[in-house]
């Protein structure tokens, strides 16, 4: 792929721990082999099962003491650390956020293209992820006085972008609402490795080195309550399933004591590779997905496995999952309930969700990413 843009910088909102917004921003990287990457916070921990070529600047913050610990409560520095990046040496600009990163300041002669994963939710949703802490009343009232704040420099970030990139025509809408601006869709794609066929011998012992169940339905998500792991806690306590849940998060607390007293509430962090969540994939019979994404590269990956979806109906995944044949929609903790009473992965075919998966793989989107930079860049 031909592709000529000049000195590339890639923005990224902090890179702490391994997200959707990598992965994508990974897959970019691909087309941009000299391409310089800045973020205000990177913690080499949340990356290590990531191969990183590319150099990567920091900010101030990285400097600071107590950095990681305290990293969500940065965001009052982020006009300040964002418009602080000398990017002057660069003939196009790349952000790739869910947050502050499109606050750069391009020079006149920059391209500077937006890649939106969706507007803050935080600013725009009220979404705050504090309910596990115990100060959580505190963060309530600091954070009214402190969003009007950042929602206004968010709108006045409009003018800087020269084109905008949405990863679905969910986020598209989004795009339109709050800043008034027409996007280009391009959705984003998952890797080969993640169509990888394995052996019930390879799966075994996984499950047996995680002690996991041979029968239970998987969530595979970082714990924030905006991804809503309460509601497949609450429906498997109900139908008596067991729930493997893979992933970390601020909301561990609330969520294990959610599932306090019930045995078939599996609780098993990050796994050790990619690799082995691949393997859980391919052994769930479902995939519960129960929050609301701008894209949701979880399903797609399950997919890739031939794994049904049980998801909430709304955002991203609705463009991703047909109905009946990748899986169901629930709108309400009752309705995943009786889907789950009632499932059976034997009606589904394993090769036709499995097809459905192809046609959001990387390749399509590195295609569709390429003659779109192309495009602007003629």
């Amino acid at each position: 792929m031909n592709l000529n843009l000049g000195n590339v910088a890639v923005i990224a909102d902090q890179m702490t721990a391994f997200g959707g917004a990598d992965r994508e921003m990974f897959s970019l990287l691909k087309l941009l082999p000299n391409a310089h990457v800045y973020t205000v916070l990177f913690n080499p921990k949340g990356y290590t099962n990531v191969k990183i070529k590319h150099k990567i600047y920091t900010s101030v913050v990285q400097k600071l003491p107590f950095k990681y610990k305290f990293s969500k409560h940065f965001k009052v520095l982020n006009p300040i650390v964002y418009e602080g990046f000398d990017l002057r040496k660069y003939d196009t600009v790349i952000s790739i956020s869910a947050g502050p990163a499109k606050g750069i300041i391009p020079n006149i002669g920059q391209t500077h293209i937006a890649m939106v994963m969706t507007p803050p939710r935080a600013l725009w949703d009220y979404e705050l992820n504090v309910r596990a802490s115990r100060f959580k009343n505190i963060y309530k009232l600091i954070s009214v006085v402190l969003n009007n704040y950042l929602r206004l420099w968010d709108i006045s970030l409009v003018p800087r972008v020269d084109y905008w990139i949405a990863n679905s025509h969910f986020i598209a809408k989004k795009i339109k609402k709050r800043y008034g601006v027409k996007s280009k869709v391009i959705y984003p794609g998952i890797a080969n490795q993640y169509f990888e066929e394995f052996e019930q011998e390879e799966i075994d012992e996984v499950l047996l080195r995680y002690q996991v169940p041979k029968d239970f339905v998987l969530v595979v998500s970082r714990l924030y309550d905006y991804k809503r792991v309460d509601r497949a806690i609450r429906s498997c306590i109900e139908t008596g399933d067991n729930l493997v849940i893979v992933g970390n998060g601020p909301d561990y607390k609330y969520l294990k004591k959610l599932a306090k007293g019930h045995g078939n509430i599996y609780f098993n962090g990050f796994l050790d590779s990619d690799r082995e969540v691949r393997m859980l994939y391919k052994q769930a019979k479902v995939l519960l997905f129960c929050g609301i994404e701008d894209f949701g590269l979880i399903p797609v990956e399950a997919m890739a496995q031939g794994t049904p979806i049980l998801a909430y109906n709304e955002g991203g995944v609705t463009e991703t999952v047909r109905d009946n044949i990748c899986g169901k929609f629930f709108s309400t903790n009752d309705e995943l309930t009786s889907l789950l009473k009632d499932f059976d992965k034997k009606r589904y075919n394993r090769a036709k969700i499995i097809d459905r998966a192809r046609e959001f793989s990387e390749s399509i989107f590195l295609e569709n990413i390429n003659q779109y930079l192309k495009q602007i860049n003629a």
